[in-house]
């Protein structure tokens, strides 16, 4: 059986504040070594790794991210709303981020959340030297053209909703923009899927798996990776 990637999503978001460097910390003690970040832009361009496009859920703070600037953004608490124990936990810059795995064999799946992000997240993994350590995913179809454009080149992703199944015109889209595969929510992840993209040379990635129970269902599909939140756990 070939072996399924499991990706660490937003870190280890059961036992640390997601997306933080203490939540990719903890995934890494528990075996992990391809991480699943979010990333937003900030009002001056700065990305950073934050799923909501509001600061209110995960920080201290109020407001749009892309209308707060980084100087305000690393002041934030991204860790209280969690545990008290993690209290002062900043909000960490993709650079941040590269720069504190630079020396360890980790692998990065950025999910842009940000449509306007591409060239500035690009920028940075280029500047880190990261591009051998990267892949990158988007939603919207112009942002995904931005992104498979941009030379060097990053692997690229296409992620699908969650409240309907891939269709076809997906798939052609998705081989006329040569990504390089399709990250699917579980629901919607059947034999028949895997066998189409595989056919038309598309891997299938798989969001998001919190029971055993999904990764061994997934294993039957041929997924080429998972994006799990069971950090210590494996299957």
């Amino acid at each position: 059986m070939t072996q399924v990637q499991i990706i660490g999503h937003r870190g280890d978001p059961l036992h640390a504040p997601e997306n933080t460097l203490a939540s990719l910390e903890m995934a890494y003690r528990h075996g992990r070594r391809v991480f699943e970040v979010d990333v937003q832009i900030t009002a001056d361009g700065v990305p950073v790794a934050l799923h909501d496009a509001r600061l209110e859920r995960t920080t201290s703070g109020r407001g749009r991210v892309a209308r707060t600037p980084w100087k305000k953004i690393q002041k934030l608490d991204a860790g209280s709303w969690f545990s008290p124990s993690f209290s002062g936990e900043p909000v960490p810059s993709l650079q941040q981020i590269l720069r504190a795995f630079r020396n360890r064999p980790v692998r990065f799946f950025l999910d842009l959340k940000a449509h306007h992000a591409e060239r500035a997240v690009h920028r940075v993994i280029v500047r880190e030297k990261a591009l051998g350590r990267c892949a990158w995913a988007g939603y919207a179809v112009h942002s995904l053209r931005i992104m498979a454009d941009l030379r060097p080149r990053i692997p690229v992703y296409r992620v699908t909703g969650f409240k309907q199944p891939v269709t076809g015109r997906v798939i052609e889209q998705a081989q006329a923009l040569k990504l390089d595969g399709l990250l699917v929510y579980k629901r919607w992840v059947t034999r028949r899927l895997s066998g189409r993209l595989a056919k038309a040379k598309l891997k299938l990635y798989v969001w998001t798996i919190r029971r055993a129970s999904e990764e061994r269902r997934m294993t039957r599909f041929h997924v080429a990776a998972m994006m799990s939140e069971r950090c210590q756990k494996s299957i």
